[in-house]
């Protein structure tokens, strides 16, 4: 595979890698030397890319299995956590009171998604956020449907159940 065709066929998917990077680690530094990792693997593997019938599948795959090295890695448990950098919340609502209540909702379910275990975290994340169709993600992380299907419900679950949790406290101290 020559350059111009690896950055034809891999380079484009660079987002989608990132994005599950990101999603895992919570730390855009980290993701990046993630998705820098997965680059350079792809490359190096480039002659035989051809066998496989989808690079991106490939490339997430990598990915993940990168991501799941750094967590386990000791280095990485004594780290401190950083918050990950967030995008800014642009709405059109002009009460301030309305934008702070959103943005509270938002940090909620970002702090209860960051709960979840890796795998739920993923499916989730490859499911509703990159809308990768089932079987897709099946081929990505080499789980069956069902399996995907009842971590997707799990998942799905205790976030509802979590953030209902949170917002009747909230309430209740009202």
């Amino acid at each position: 595979m020559t350059k111009q065709e690896f950055k034809k066929r891999v380079l484009p998917s660079g987002d989608k890698f990132f994005r599950v990077a990101l999603t895992l680690l919570g730390n855009r530094q980290e993701a990046e030397d993630i998705l820098q990792d997965t680059f350079l693997k792809l490359w190096n593997m480039r002659n035989r890319l051809s066998e496989y019938s989808s690079v991106e599948a490939l490339g997430v795959t990598m990915t993940k299995n990168l991501c799941v090295d750094k967590l386990r890695s000791y280095k990485h448990r004594n780290q401190n956590d950083e918050e990950v950098d967030t995008l800014p919340v642009q709405s059109e609502l002009p009460d301030p009171g309305e934008t702070t209540e959103h943005n509270d909702s938002l940090s909620m379910i970002h702090s209860i998604f960051k709960t979840l275990p890796d795998q739920q975290k993923l499916i989730i994340h490859l499911r509703d956020v990159e809308q990768y169709s089932y079987e897709e993600i099946e081929t990505m992380t080499g789980l069956t449907v069902n399996t995907i299907r009842v971590n997707l419900s799990r998942a799905r679950k205790t976030v509802r159940e979590e953030y209902l949790k949170h917002q009747n406290y909230e309430h209740r101290k009202n």
